[in-house]
């Protein structure tokens, strides 16, 4: 469970460290900022003009040095859905996700990034898709990465692929370009903007944690996808659902990969290698091995040429081996589901 050695900020009367879920409120809205004083605003005043209002929305922060909470703060006195709640500390995407989804019960919870902006039904509509199958644990939405009419596709859904990674579904394709979008169940959800039911949550949980706090941050939507396959969940892509996401992460592109910080590009490759082995069923370890060892050995070897500093992923990997093996067993010990990736990348 993520703690604050200080107490939190809380922007209600609620007492903090206890479930401070409304009564009222059937949904939960987690977003996690780290100096986000460029966005917040605009993605808080997206999520309190939805048509559904029943809802509490929990900010937490990150330990930001900006004017987040400030922001964030200023726009609690005018509305008592939001809760701010201050960590002394930077938990990262997991942690502070985890910081809400452990003290929180509703039926369900929508994970915000601080850089979307929701169209003013996105939770309406995600609502009305989760709640029409009881074996649908997600639902995401159709991103987009601008307000442009023919703005480029941000991601529409995940899909698997055999080497053990996760591609976001349509990005960078245009709309027009995309033909027809109906809804679709999908190997995952892109972690900016899901709808997860409260069962989904409480079933992925390992060790008491939905999010491996290993991860800290990037490929943490990926390791959900994958267990929840394990564990017979179904995600429900719903192209109703729209928002903007101008994505910033992008760890594939090189130019953008050398302006992120050193311990960004570590926990990077680390997560993979952790996700690899935690997921993986013994059934496919072959199969599986064929398919990502090609692209992990070019890893490392261009870590040993250009980016020594993130081989600390493999020492990291090494030296939490025994934990880490104790997940993959609770993991596979749980699993009910094959595991069956897409051939090729759509």
């Amino acid at each position: 469970m993520v703690t604050a050695s200080a107490p939190d900020v809380i922007a209600t009367t609620q007492s903090p460290g206890t479930d401070s879920t409304s009564p009222q409120a059937l949904v939960t809205l987690s977003i996690v900022t780290w100096n986000s004083a460029e966005c917040i605003e605009a993605c808080l005043r997206s999520v309190l003009n939805q048509s559904y209002a029943q809802f509490e929305l929990w900010v937490v922060d990150n330990a930001s040095a900006d004017d987040t909470c400030a922001i964030v703060a200023a726009l609690a006195e005018t509305d008592n859905r939001i809760r701010l709640h201050q960590l002394d500390q930077n938990t990262g995407f997991c942690g502070g996700h985890n910081y809400t989804l452990n003290r929180t019960s509703t039926e369900a919870v929508l994970l915000v990034n601080p850089d979307t902006e929701l169209a003013p039904d996105y939770l309406e509509r995600a609502l009305a898709a989760l709640r029409k199958e009881e074996d649908l644990g997600v639902v995401c939405g159709l991103l987009l990465q601008s307000r442009e009419d023919d703005a480029r596709i941000d991601s529409a859904g995940m899909l698997a692929l055999p080497d053990g990674r996760f591609a976001l579904r349509l990005h960078g394709v245009r709309q027009s370009q995309a033909g027809k979008l109906t809804s679709q169940y999908v190997d995952g959800a892109d972690g900016a903007l899901p709808l997860y039911r409260r069962q989904f949550i409480d079933d992925l949980r390992v060790e008491g944690e939905f999010f491996d706090p290993r991860f800290f941050a990037h490929k943490e939507d990926w390791d959900i996808a994958w267990r929840g396959q394990l564990l017979g969940w179904r995600t429900l892509f719903e192209p109703a659902c729209r928002a903007i996401h101008p994505r910033q992460f992008q760890p594939d592109n090189l130019r953008v990969r050398l302006r992120m910080s050193r311990k960004v590009r570590a926990n990077a490759v680390r997560n993979q290698w952790i996700m690899l082995i935690k997921n993986t069923p013994k059934t496919k370890v072959w199969q599986l091995l064929t398919r990502a060892l090609p692209r992990q050995l070019a890893i490392l070897g261009y870590l040993l040429v250009a980016e020594r500093s993130s081989l600390s992923a493999v020492r990291y990997v090494w030296q939490h081996r025994k934990a880490i093996l104790a997940s993959r067993h609770i993991i596979q010990s749980r699993a009910r589901a094959a595991w069956a990736p897409a051939r090729l990348a759509q």
